[in-house]
Order: structure tokens, then C-alpha cells, then sequence
């Protein structure tokens, strides 16, 4: 199965779990809007959150599936099941004792984190609440990231792209629940995580039971296969640990400005949606494609599917960036406004959205450079860059919201992902992991003169249908629908000009 296609599988599985992620905020902004109580969910629901980032999404994922990949690729099925248990016993401990001690020290952790909670007593205490009936959701994730990681080794995508449909969907249950009877969100959304992430653990283990994936658990711990595996892990770790808190720092500084954490939440909710859809399902997919690829020392066979990825990536992400960028506004007002969520919460959202949009090619481009590094287990660079990365931003985000608010938390992290693309690509040719052939020049030119095209399509047919339809009920909807429709189709249009991305080779590309 190649890259593009299990992608393919990946994104569509993860498009839906985003339809239920929606109406889950969709409810949230509802009842909770941009104020007090929604900040506090925010946060709280961060902190589980960032370790989930850096477990399944970064640290775990790239260092366990080339030491996996490789065991299952020279027929080492023992090994495997061996070194796959031993890993979900070691950070299953690890977990534990790190919730046990954050559950302990909440207060503190809480002040440390986000230290503008602190000048309101009540805000405060119910922070620490709501932190301590969500922490424990890590242990949960920590297990499920690596159950996961073990199936898309496998090339069993599907499972692990549709996991926060339940999640989703437990959290649209516990806010219907509190809406019907005592009214006290934060306790059921809290309960309702937790739930939510023993429910995804059933449905991982019942799902490796199907595929005959066997994990044997309680071997000698320490191996070779492990140490291999927490040496990756170890630089991986601070990694990715560097890139969330990037993320705290973020909510650290926001945390000063009532309402910012909500905006940047809500048009994080936004932008992350192509994001999932192309850079962490290629991303995803690429690893155990190239893994597999080195292990047979086919270099040319790497190269060939590095390039073909991120030209797709290029192809399916600059339109969405520049529709997002063109109506931020319109898209935040039909996905938010309503209930405790009033038009300043649209436009202020809407202000973050327009320049995180401005990063988002960049944060695709990482999602698929980053695990080609962890391909070759050398994970070094990465963390140079990811260090780089958090100085720069921070010191962006400080100056910026010194001057212009919480927007500049949004400028500065678009900024700081382009600056680390092209220091993630010089480190891809000096270790000559990666390097663009001249093939690249031709399609990238289209995508962008096809996107420039559908750019001006976008903001004369906003100006000119938004009048016409704003008085129609659920006018703003169809004119968003039609516009969506219509774009894709004009882009399509233009793009299939250009032979490699006619119907007829797409379709090829898929079928491989």
C-alpha cells in the first residue's frame, strides 16, 4: 500500500472524527462561548492533550515504527510482540507516576502553566478541579498511542484516524447531558474525556484481536530492540517536548488576555482540520513506507516517494490556506456564532484563524520532513530545529503581543514554521536523506499560479454573492457550500492541465 493511499485512508477516516470534533465545539462555543469557563476547559484539556501530541503524534509513533517496521520486515515475529509489549508496560508506568505527581502538585503546575489564571481566585480553583479529573486521561492515550502506532505498522490505518470519533462523540453526549439536567459543563465535558478514552482502548484491543496482532507483555524489559527504541526516543522526546512547549508558552502568554486562549483554541479547531487531513496522514503513512524502503537500501525508491508526497501535500494544502486566509470570518461566523458565542468572539477568532492560515503549508511541510529523519534513526537535527523553533517563536510571541495582542501568538508561529522548513530541508540535503530533483519546479509553479487564480475567484464572488445571500436564512451557509464546491472544481479544472495531476494519473497513484 503506498504512501498517497494510505493517506488517503487515513484523512478520510480522520475527516469524519473532525465532523463530530465540530459539533462537539460547535456545542461548546454554544454554551461556554469565549469567557471564563471556556478558557478553563481549554487549558485543562491542553494538558492531557500536549503529552498526546508528543506520544502519538511524535515521539512514540517515530521512534517505535522503524524498530517495529524492521523486526516484522526480517521476519523477527517474536521479537516484535515482545518489544511491542515492553514498551506499552514502560510508559504505562512512566504515565502513572507522572500523573500521581502532577495530580499532587496540580496547584502549583497550574500556576507555572498559566499563571494569568492566578489573578482570579474562583477561575483558579476551578481550573485545578477540572485539571484533575482530565489528567489522568494521559495513562489512557499514552496506552492507546502506542496500540495504535502498532497498527499502522501494520498498515491498519483506519482504527487509529477514526479514535476521536468516540471521544467526539462521549464529549457531545456529556454537554447534551449537562444541558438537560444540572447545567455544570465542566464536570460532565471532564468525566465525559476520561470515558471517552477507556471506550478507545476497547476498541484498540479488540481491533488487534481481528488483524491477529499478538503483543506479548511482562518479557525482560531491557533489550537491544528497547534500547534502540529509547534512544530514538530519548532525543525524539525533547523533540517534540521542545514543540508543546512551544504550545504552553503560547497559552502561558494568552493566559493574560481574557477570551485569547478561546480564540486561539477555536481557530486552531479550524486550521488543524487540513492539517490532519494532509500533513499528519502523510506524515503518518510516509514513516513505515520509507522505513521499509531504507531497510532494502533503495535510495532512489525514498527519494521518489518524499517527492511525490510533499508535491500532493503542495497540490491539496496552498488552496485551503488561501481560502482560509480569504474568509476566515465567514467560516468562523457559520461554524461558532451562536448562543454564549457573540460577533466579537467571530471576528477576534476569525483575526487569529486569517494569520495562522499564513503557516499552514509550513506545518504540513514539517509533519512529512520530521519522519523521514526518525526513518534513517537520526533524530539529532530535528532537535536542533525544534530548539530553534521555541526560542524564535517565543521570543516573536512576547514582542508581538506586547504590541498587538493575541494575534501575534498566530503571526509568530506562522513565522517560525516557514523559518523551520527550510532549516529542516538543509539538514535533509547535508545528511543527503532528501533532496528536490529539478521534476518538482513544473507542478509547484501550477499549484501556485492555480491557487492565485482561485484566490481572486474567492474574494470577488465573497464580495459580490455576500449581500445578495446574508438576508436569506441559512444564506451564508449555502453561499460558504457553494463557494467550497465551486473552487474545487475550478482548481480542478486548472490543475488537470498539468498531465500528472490529470484524473487518469491521480487514479494510477492510487491503485499502486
Amino acid at each position: 500500500m503506498n504512501v498517497i493511499r494510505s493517506s488517503f485512508i487515513y484523512s478520510f477516516f480522520t475527516s469524519v472524527s473532525r465532523v463530530f470534533g465540530f459539533l462537539r465545539d460547535i456545542l461548546i462555543a454554544n454554551f461556554l462561548g469565549t469567557g471564563i469557563f471556556a478558557d478553563i476547559f481549554f487549558v485543562a484539556f491542553r494538558f492531557p492533550n500536549t503529552f498526546r501530541r508528543i506520544f502519538s503524534e511524535g515521539a512514540v509513533n517515530s521512534a517505535f515504527v522503524p524498530v517495529y517496521t524492521k523486526l516484522i520486515s526480517e521476519k523477527f515475529l517474536e521479537d516484535a510482540k515482545k518489544f511491542a509489549g515492553n514498551i506499552i508496560v514502560i510508559f504505562t508506568s512512566i504515565t502513572v507516576i507522572i500523573v500521581i505527581i502532577i495530580e499532587i502538585f496540580m496547584p502549583t503546575f497550574i500556576l507555572f502553566l498559566a499563571p494569568g489564571f492566578a489573578l482570579n481566585d474562583e477561575k483558579l480553583d476551578e481550573l485545578i478541579n477540572t485539571s484533575r479529573i482530565i489528567f489522568p486521561f494521559l495513562v489512557i492515550i499514552s496506552i492507546g498511542s502506542i496500540y495504535s502506532s502498532i497498527l499502522n505498522a501494520n498498515n491498519k490505518f483506519a482504527l487509529s484516524a477514526s479514535l476521536p470519533i468516540i471521544l467526539n462523540l462521549f464529549m457531545i453526549l456529556g454537554i447534551l447531558y449537562a444541558y438537560v439536567t444540572s447545567n455544570n459543563f465542566l464536570l460532565f465535558l471532564s468525566w465525559s474525556v476520561i470515558i471517552g478514552g477507556i471506550i478507545q482502548i476497547i476498541f484498540l484491543i479488540a481491533s488487534l484481536k481481528y488483524n491477529k496482532i499478538e503483543i506479548t507483555y511482562f518479557s525482560p524489559l531491557i533489550t537491544t530492540n528497547t534500547k534502540r527504541f529509547l534512544s530514538l526516543f530519548s532525543t525524539s522526546f525533547f523533540s517534540s517536548g521542545l514543540l508543546q512547549i512551544n504550545i504552553f508558552i503560547g497559552t502561558i502568554i494568552a493566559s493574560y488576555e481574557t477570551g485569547a486562549i478561546s480564540y486561539l483554541y477555536y481557530a486552531d479547531r479550524i486550521y488543524q482540520l487540513p492539517l490532519a487531513l494532509i500533513g499528519i496522514a502523510l506524515g503518518i503513512a510516509l514513516l513505515p513506507s520509507i522505513s521499509k524502503k531504507i531497510q532494502k537500501n533503495s535510495k532512489t525508491e525514498v527519494y521518489n516517494t518524499i517527492e511525490e508526497t510533499t508535491k500532493f501535500a503542495v497540490l491539496l494544502s496552498l488552496p485551503a490556506a488561501v481560502g482560509i486566509f480569504i474568509l476566515p470570518e465567514l467560516i468562523v461566523r457559520i461554524l461558532f456564532e451562536r448562543g454564549e458565542f457573540n460577533i466579537e468572539s467571530t471576528v477576534l477568532t476569525a483575526q487569529a484563524l486569517k494569520f495562522y492560515s499564513i503557516g499552514l503549508v509550513a506545518f504540513i511541510l514539517m509533519k512529512i520532513f520530521t519522519p523521514i529523519f526518525f526513518a534513517y534513526e537520526n533524530v539529532k537535527p530535528t532537535l536542533y530545529v525544534t530548539f530553534f523553533n521555541l526560542v524564535l517563536n517565543t521570543v516573536l510571541s512576547i514582542i508581538l503581543f506586547i504590541y498587538i495582542g493575541f494575534v501575534g501568538i498566530a503571526i509568530a508561529t506562522s513565522i517560525s514554521a516557514w523559518i523551520s522548513v527550510f532549516v529542516l530541508y538543509y539538514y535533509l540535503q547535508k545528511n543527503c536523506y532528501f533532496i528536490f530533483s529539478s521534476k518538482i519546479i513544473k507542478p509547484v509553479i501550477l499549484v501556485l499560479l492555480a491557487s492565485f487564480i482561485l484566490g481572486i475567484y474567492i474574494y470577488f464572488s465573497k464580495d459580490y454573492f455576500d449581500e445578495m445571500l446574508i438576508s436569506f436564512y441559512f444564506g451564508e451557509t449555502i453561499f460558504l457550500l457553494f463557494l467550497v464546491f465551486s473552487s474545487i472544481l475550478l482548481y480542478l479544472f486548472i490543475i488537470s492541465f498539468y498531465k500528472p495531476f490529470s484524473y487518469t494519473e491521480i487514479k494510477k497513484v492510487f491503485n499502486k
